[in-house]
């Protein structure tokens, strides 16, 4: 039996060898134990530190994703302005308004695409709970979501264009 200081040392050195990635089968050779114990100690790291790994994800991805939406938003406005504006020739203007209404479905679509994550998510926590592993499929799933739906807009905004 040992102490919850070793306890505790042993944790955070097994944590900075899976940092390095190394597999369960190197920590376990090099720290002399059993791999079945380097597995014990991964699922208490899984649990301790996947709920602040998992936010942390989710912060970034709702943060990228408003980024996103403003610079959209604000590319609408400029569209905006060059259709009311005086200066600008009926042909441009007609051109501007079919990209800023393609900017304007955009923007639904990442509302309706971030409502979708959301409930991918919470589904696949469910799962992974169910199964008892903190694993990565929740921040897998929405950055999948979110990085296909950034693609898809960026796509129709340079064609557009």
């Amino acid at each position: 039996m040992i102490s919850k200081q070793q306890y505790e040392a042993q944790l955070q050195q097994i944590f900075r060898l899976l940092l390095e990635n190394k597999t369960q089968e190197e920590i376990a050779r090099e720290l002399n134990i059993s791999t079945r114990t380097v597995a014990r100690y991964s699922q208490r790291i899984d649990k301790r530190h996947g709920q602040i790994q998992k936010q942390k994800t989710y912060d970034t991805l709702f943060l990228e994703c408003n980024l996103l939406k403003n610079r959209l938003l604000t590319l609408y406005k400029a569209l905006e302005t060059q259709v009311i504006s005086d200066k600008t020739s009926g042909t441009e203007k007609a051109k501007c308004a079919e990209v800023a209404a393609n900017i304007a479905i955009d923007v639904m679509k990442m509302e309706s695409e971030g409502i979708k994550a959301v409930k991918d998510a919470l589904i696949a926590e469910k799962e992974a709970t169910r199964r008892g592993s903190l694993s990565s499929a929740i921040s897998d799933n929405i950055s999948n979501n979110s990085d296909n739906s950034s693609r898809n807009i960026m796509d129709e905004l340079e064609e557009s264009c």
